[in-house]
């Protein structure tokens, strides 16, 4: 079969959502140009961060424009939306307006949602991924979402982990900076290094909770759609 790139259908997404698009897009591109412009070792990892998220906030036109008939094109828009959300706190209000430093919740209600995010793309994904053959278990499609949630988890501590290491941020918070003033380094033995153990374990239990609202809240959905059906 002949590799075939289209173009995105965007008719298909809801005018609200597109415009969203739209705006979460133009934001990372003047986060980015504002870091570059401004200059110094830490507005520029921000500016390269902003250009990844700017990346992801294309992942739905990828998977229309790449997926060549495949399973990938069935994924909705919604979930596009659901991400570029996360972004947009996570990066314009989190890192540009200073919620993470101001407030050490701020930081654990972005894992949450981030969780349920992922959980919800994931269960919507195990059910595309299963419909050539049949109709996906709730329990399966439930396992899945949780799973999927957790590896992106693993894989964000991951990318800070290599932040940290290569270009010196503190996104682990396991040495002394700006980063962590909101704590009482005491409670941590007086080390940044168990402090930075406690971040990266506890972002993990907060990505676990929104995870499983996600996927209760996709068990919910689907099973009233499913009977709205019968």
């Amino acid at each position: 079969m002949t590799y075939k790139i289209k173009k995105a259908p965007y008719g298909e997404v809801p005018k609200a959502q597109l415009i969203f698009w739209i705006i979460v897009r133009a934001a990372m591109l003047i986060c980015a140009g504002y870091s570059f412009i401004k200059g110094g070792h830490e507005n520029v990892v921000m500016g390269f961060e902003s250009i990844f998220c700017f990346i992801f906030t294309h992942l739905w036109d990828l998977f229309q424009i790449l997926g060549n008939g495949s399973f990938i094109e069935e994924v909705p828009p919604l979930n596009q939306t659901m991400l570029n959300l996360i972004i947009f706190i996570g990066i314009v209000i989190g890192s540009y307006l200073g919620l993470f430093d101001r407030y050490k919740w701020f930081d654990e209600f972005m894992h949450i949602m981030a969780g349920m995010v992922c959980a919800v793309f994931g269960y919507d994904f195990a059910v595309i991924i299963q419909r050539k053959k049949g109709e996906c278990a709730a329990t399966l499609a439930a396992i899945f979402s949780l799973m999927f949630a957790l590896s992106i988890a693993v894989g964000w501590e991951f990318y800070e982990f290599l932040m940290d290491t290569l270009h010196g941020t503190n996104l682990q918070l396991a040495k002394e900076g700006k980063e962590t003033v909101l704590f009482d380094i005491s409670r941590f033995r007086g080390e940044y290094g168990y402090l930075g153990l406690f971040d990266t374990v506890t972002d993990m239990m907060m990505n676990t909770i929104g995870g499983v609202i996600g996927m209760i809240f996709m068990i919910v959905i689907r099973n009233k759609k499913s009977k709205g059906n019968d």
